[in-house]
């Protein structure tokens, strides 16, 4: 935990953590620049550094943070025993809309997240990105998958709604304003296609 950042003022914190999650997210650890952060945020690059000892250090707080705070959400706003694994995956998704209110780049940040293969953040993100989906998991056990009754079935199927997801997901942030209606829309759509097909 980061003390010395948490001492900031709370709208503070959200503006920092909102300007790395937008770098980081769009142009991935290695590519994201902290002179981006200073301008997508306004705060100095000296107060990044008094904070975050090193652009590491920065990448694993926000990862961290943004895979926790997810997770939390996922689990207050979508756990329902027994809930249809369709309309479970649906409702994750508003969560993630609801999320953006606050942290307009999280949930491309946790695609981003999933997707990283830089060797200098590999190490660091090796134990929070495994909590996530071990928590993940979790989750998705509390579904009824419906006649899906072998597991590397249902494994297959989250991977293809994972896949279809997050390309809507990437899609909707190609756009000026991510279009959350439309996104959701869309989601449904082809959440229920694919139920169809099953």
């Amino acid at each position: 935990m980061n003390e010395k950042f948490y001492s900031l003022k709370k709208e503070k914190q959200d503006t920092m953590i909102n300007g790395a999650m937008e770098v980081f997210a769009k142009s991935g650890y290695r590519h994201a620049s902290t002179d981006e952060m200073v301008k997508v945020c306004g705060v100095s690059k000296g107060l990044w550094f008094h904070y975050f000892e090193s652009k590491t250090g920065l990448y694993s707080f926000m990862a961290s943070y943004a895979l926790k705070y997810a997770m939390l959400e996922f689990n207050m706003r979508t756990m329902k025993e027994g809930m249809d694994y369709f309309d479970l995956r649906y409702d994750m998704e508003i969560c993630k809309t609801i999320m953006m209110n606050k942290y307009p780049y999280l949930p491309l940040f946790l695609i981003s997240i999933c997707e990283e293969n830089d060797e200098d953040v590999q190490e660091v993100l090796k134990d929070p990105l495994a909590r996530y989906r071990e928590d993940m998991s979790e989750l998705m056990l509390t579904a009824d998958y419906g006649r899906l009754l072998d597991h590397e079935d249902r494994v297959l199927l989250t991977d293809m709604v994972d896949h279809t997801i997050d390309a809507l997901m990437k899609e909707g942030y190609r756009t000026a304003a991510f279009p959350k209606e439309r996104y959701l829309d869309s989601v449904r759509k082809h959440l229920r296609a694919l139920k169809k097909l099953l």
